[in-house]
């Protein structure tokens, strides 16, 4: 599948195929260790790829939303699991340098630079046990102590937990002045007593992101590890807020997707199978399939790509819904992808010999990121007809 990238995208693809092809000969080892892939974030980190979406003023490489998503897309076709952690990387990069590009914030300029030059990784989790709408009031909390924060609380999927220098992670401040706020927090975890990493990352797949969970047990959290408050509130800002994030993961699903087409043609082009004269490439069965996953993997691509270059011109009012309906798209397009690669290569992909069954695994996790489908639907639904979008009727 060849695609033509302009010759700036180019250079964020070329670097993430640089990297996928170092990543992909140890990928099966790390899904089936369930180990984390150090030795693939020092390769990001010396090439630079950990600073991708970072501003060139601050040190970084100044990769639009477009350019991350199409090298996203790449970095995923050698190591599943390496892409989807970095971009939890560059979720909480990117929630930083939003608040830094509105309010010119010192304090975040300080970071961002920090983490540019020192090559830092960042991660942490929005995600809480039990509590379906984290944006709305994260059930941690945070009571004011002398220079700065006491948190409290329970966090899921912390991705890449082994490897962070800042967590990041939301907490309710109930007796605010100004009535309930809520506090998003920065913090070094190696540096923060009563932050502890639970050792619980056991999945089906997605083995080597060790996406663990956390908890909070009178965690001290300074002054300067607030970056940003706001009301608790059930208002569609909270969507405005958090729509970047949800919308980038659909990169690496795609990318994995294409992983299984790139697998299913090298695989079946010569293949023999007796008594037909032809490769298995020449049945029906086989190019029909591969004909099906080229169509989904290019309609997953244009709704992320539209969706990405809209979110980069800030069209009012258009690119949150858009972005949520395409993550959909690119993420139930490529469960279907390799589906059908599984389908077109028969009784051999279900031997861990091969990638597909690990792809089979990888991908699904997608299905589980909020927005799952049903809240996807939902919402589109419910903002079509301006209904609230946190309560239910019938």
């Amino acid at each position: 599948m060849q695609q033509l990238y302009t010759d700036r995208e180019q250079r964020f693809v070329g670097l993430a195929a640089e990297l996928a092809d170092e990543f992909a000969p140890r990928a099966a080892a790390h899904d089936a260790e369930g180990s984390f892939p150090f030795e693939n974030y020092a390769r990001l980190k010396e090439s630079g790829y950990q600073r991708l979406i970072i501003p060139e003023a601050l040190g970084g490489l100044g990769a639009t939303m477009l350019e991350r998503i199409k090298a996203q897309e790449r970095l995923a076709q050698g190591c599943g699991a390496t892409a989807l952690a970095i971009n939890m990387h560059f979720n909480v990069l990117g929630l930083l340098i939003d608040v830094y590009r509105k309010f010119k914030d010192p304090n975040v300029e300080r970071k961002l630079r920090e983490i540019a030059s020192d090559r830092l990784i960042c991660g942490g989790s929005g995600s809480e046990p039990d509590n379906a709408i984290i944006a709305i009031k994260p059930r941690t909390v945070a009571r004011a102590a002398e220079g700065g924060w006491s948190v409290n609380g329970r966090k899921i999927f912390g991705t890449q937990s082994i490897a962070l220098d800042y967590f990041f992670c939301e907490a309710t401040w109930e007796d605010a002045p100004a009535g309930p706020t809520i506090l998003t927090l920065f913090i070094a975890p190696r540096d923060t007593p009563g932050l502890q990493f639970k050792d619980d990352w056991d999945v089906m797949g997605m083995r080597a992101t060790a996406s663990r969970s956390s908890e909070l047990k009178d965690a001290f959290v300074p002054q300067s590890g607030v970056i940003l408050t706001r009301p608790v509130s059930n208002s569609g800002r909270v969507t405005k807020i958090f729509a970047k994030a949800p919308f980038t993961i659909g990169a690496p699903y795609i990318g994995i997707a294409i992983a299984a087409r790139n697998f299913v043609v090298d695989f079946m082009r010569e293949r023999r199978r007796f008594p037909y004269k032809d490769p298995m490439s020449h049945l029906p069965s086989v190019y029909n399939k591969v004909g099906e996953m080229e169509m989904l993997i290019e309609g997953a691509r244009a709704a992320m790509w539209k969706a990405a270059d809209e979110m980069d011109r800030d069209h009012p009012r258009s690119w949150s819904r858009k972005a949520v309906a395409a993550r959909m798209i690119a993420i139930e397009n490529s469960v279907r992808v390799v589906d059908l690669a599984l389908r077109a290569v028969g009784g051999s992909s279900y031997f861990k010999r091969f990638p597909l069954e690990r792809l089979f695994r990888d991908v699904r996790a997608g299905l589980y990121h909020p927005f799952d489908s049903d809240e996807t639907l939902e919402f589109l639904g419910k903002t079509a007809f301006d209904l609230p979008l946190f309560e239910t009727f019938g």
